[in-house]
């Protein structure tokens, strides 16, 4: 079993981004969504109420990882989401040897998008890794809305198909 880490933003794109990781691989997997973010600088931020991603771990991010679940049991063994707060080289090491990260899903287009004033892109410290990276999905198309079979999964299929 191979555990990949998957950049995430929160969005539908993202989830796009593992689908199409699962397909290329075709084997067993267990997918990290990861989302890097600053320390924090002042007191201020070390006692906020909630975390920077709490408000991005909705019901629609919920029911898309129970999508990709039941689409591809055979091949996802689990789906979380991890976050790093640091902005070294070294914690982000860490992290991935803590985590027992394989491989890193970093195509060459992947584009960041800031969810937060103190996300951080993850794609210096994906390239700086001894990790493996995959930079190249295959050209097999990920479903379209027409395209997603009927499963009885109501707000999850709904999710995902109307990205």
């Amino acid at each position: 079993m191979v555990n990949i880490l998957v950049p995430t933003d929160f969005s539908q794109a993202s989830f796009r981004l593992a689908e199409q990781a699962v397909k290329t691989l075709n084997k067993e997997v267990n997918i990290i969504l990861f989302h890097i973010y600053e320390m924090p600088s002042g007191i201020s931020d070390l006692i906020r109420r909630e975390p920077p991603y709490a408000q991005m771990i909705n019901d629609t991010f919920r029911q898309n990882c129970k999508y990709l679940k039941y689409k591809y049991p055979e091949l996802i063994n689990k789906i979380c989401f991890k976050y790093l707060t640091g902005n070294t080289q070294a914690v982000f090491n860490h992290f991935t040897d803590a985590n027992d990260i394989d491989m890193i899903v970093c195509p060459e287009d992947y584009v960041f998008v800031k969810t937060n004033k103190t996300s951080i892109d993850p794609v210096p410290f994906f390239k700086k890794s001894k990790i493996a990276l995959l930079k190249d999905l295959s050209k097999s198309k990920v479903a379209a809305p027409a395209d997603v079979e009927e499963m009885n999964l109501g707000a999850a299929q709904v999710a995902l198909a109307s990205a």
